[in-house]
């Protein structure tokens, strides 16, 4: 029956494009942003219960979430608020709050847990976050309005979607520095790594 559930918001996501959260699987419960233009928070949803367990305020237009591997912290970015939360997922409760670019939107995790990469859409940049200190420990020009990303399972490159551009930059995440230019089709909107 979870699975089922899980596939059911996974079809609602795909049917809601921007306006749906996306959701991320803990432990029997989802995480995810509210699906309003207008949100100021994360709602917390217990998947076999079908219903809302809590809501954690955040900054407006929650956009991009990813979880660190252990499960333990979310982080979310917020496009109107310009701020990235990170969120303790046991407590519900905000332990950081971290200045973005303008537009935050995309969220990507390193495999080992350490960095958080998020996306600023009119910036044109990607930022780094240290999980450590939830501190930005560096930012990449990449192309005009980048949206998702992918990382590869080493955590080496990190591969972004930037739909102005019609490009995929590549990251070199060592660096932290941009090291290849990809053009493909019209408005990418994500990455997926097989």
């Amino acid at each position: 029956a979870e699975r089922l559930r899980a596939r059911e918001i996974q079809i609602a996501h795909q049917l809601l494009g921007d306006r749906a959260a996306a959701l991320a699987h803990f432990t029997g419960t989802h995480i995810g942003p509210q699906r309003a233009e207008d949100a100021e928070q994360v709602d917390v949803i217990d998947v076999a219960a079908m219903k809302q367990v809590a809501q954690i305020p955040v900054a407006k237009r929650p956009r991009g979430i990813g979880f660190t591997p252990d499960g333990s912290r979310a982080y979310v970015a917020c496009e109107i608020g310009n701020t990235v939360f990170a969120i303790d997922v046991a407590s519900h409760t905000v332990i950081a709050s971290i200045p973005a670019g303008k537009f935050s939107n995309g969220v990507t995790i390193s495999p080992d847990g350490t960095r958080v990469y998020v996306s600023n859409g009119k910036d044109g940049t990607v930022m780094a976050i240290d999980t450590a200190t939830n501190t930005v420990v560096g930012t990449v020009p990449v192309g005009k309005r980048p949206w998702n990303m992918a990382i590869t399972p080493d955590g080496a490159k990190l591969y972004v979607a930037n739909g102005r551009s019609d490009s995929i930059t590549v990251i070199d995440t060592a660096s932290l520095k941009a090291i290849k230019d990809i053009p493909v089709g019209s408005f990418p909107w994500g990455v997926v790594i097989r």
